[in-house]
This record gives C-alpha cells, structure tokens and sequence, in this order.
C-alpha cells in the first residue's frame, strides 16, 4: 500500500518562514505541486481497516500521486527544521521502502546561491534537518538535492563569506530582492530534476545531467 518514492522537503513552519532561506525545501515543493496539479492537506493516513498508521506527533503537509504507474508522496514537516526525521522515519515506515525511496531537498549555505547538488549519500554537514534524518534513519544512505543559499557574489566560497556567528540569522533571513530571480530559476531546475525521478529516472543520470549545470550567479544571467 506504500507509495513508490518519497520526496521531502525541509523547512521551517509557519508563515514568517515562508519565504526564508532555511525554507528552500517547501519552496520546490510547493512549485512542484503547482506543477503537478495536487495541493497539500494536513497528514492523515488509516490503514484498509481503519487502523492509524501514524502517530498524532507525525505532523507534516503532503500530497499524494501518481506517475507512470508509481505512487509518490510529497512531504513538508511541520515540526521545525531540528525534528525532520520525525516524520522521514514513520513516513518510510508506512511505506515500507528503504531509505533510497526517499529524497530529501536541503538548503546548503555552503553552496552559492543559483547552484544545486545531487548526492545518493554522505554527511549531515553540519545541516541540522539532516542529522535528525539521519539518527533517526540510522544511515546516510539516501539521496538528497543540495540547493545553494550562500551569497550568490561569493560563487567559489559559500559559507565562507559569513561568519559562524551570523549563521543562523543569515539562514532565517528572506531572500533579497536583487537574489529572487536567481532564485526562481534553479527552483525550476530543482522541479524539472524532481519531477524526472518521480518518472523513475535514476540517481546517476539526475547527477550527470543537474550536477553539471552550474549557471552565472549575476543578477540578470
């Protein structure tokens, strides 16, 4: 009765978080149901006979579908950044995939603005979505889309140009202005890249195909 594959996004609650750096996660989702047609609802999900299959601490927004014959689900926890894996782990339960059925859309302040990243595994990289993922997953071993947040104008550093300190003030600020069109733009990338696995496309070709890609950060280009 589980769904094929899994894509959730991390983000924060609530709408002043909507249009904050942290929240690029439920930005490609929400442009992905758009897209999609579907709409997303408060999680609700009770087996043939009526049993719960989650508890009431899984709090998430989702939307179901279908595509080339797979189900899919879409997911925005509601449980802040910090508890993602609250709800990545009933999710994969009720499903009964393993962790690969599930792609995870992070902000990575490492990245520049404009740039996305594909991996099949790897580190939490000190992104605090993704270590709840992971301890509560027990692995690492599950594919994630790293959108870049970092300082478009800083391309080669990332994080680099901001200091420790500042970190968390920077990922909770909203876009710039001047940033909204780069931004638009590798959102669309990230749909189009989303919405090819949910096809059935393999990790491999994704990352030959969207790792590859990595346009001008200037406004305008």
């Amino acid at each position: 009765m589980g769904w094929h594959r899994i894509v959730l996004g991390i983000g924060n609650p609530g709408p002043e978080y909507d249009a904050t750096r942290h929240n690029v996660g439920f930005m490609v989702l929400d442009l992905l149901a758009q897209r999609l047609g579907l709409a997303f609802t408060r999680l609700e999900r009770h087996a043939d006979d009526g049993a719960r299959l989650f508890s009431g601490k899984v709090k998430a927004q989702v939307c179901e579908g279908r595509r080339k014959g797979r189900s899919f689900l879409l997911a925005k926890p509601q449980t802040y950044v910090n508890l993602s894996g609250d709800v990545a782990g009933p999710l994969l339960r009720a499903a009964g995939r393993q962790p690969d059925s599930l792609f995870v859309i992070v902000d990575d302040l490492n990245l520049p603005l404009g740039r996305m990243r594909i991996r099949p595994s790897g580190s939490a990289g000190g992104h605090n979505g993704l270590k709840s993922i992971q301890q509560t997953l027990g692995t690492d071993g599950y594919p994630r889309l790293r959108l870049g947040i970092g300082p478009a104008a800083d391309a080669g550093r990332g994080a680099g140009g901001i200091r420790p300190a500042h970190w968390p003030d920077f990922v909770l600020a909203p876009f710039l202005p001047e940033e909204r069109e780069v931004l638009g733009r590798v959102l669309v990338r990230a749909v189009d890249c989303l919405q090819e696995w949910l096809d059935g496309a393999d990790l491999q070709s994704l990352m030959g195909t969207h790792n590859s890609s990595e346009p001008d950060q200037r406004p305008g280009h």
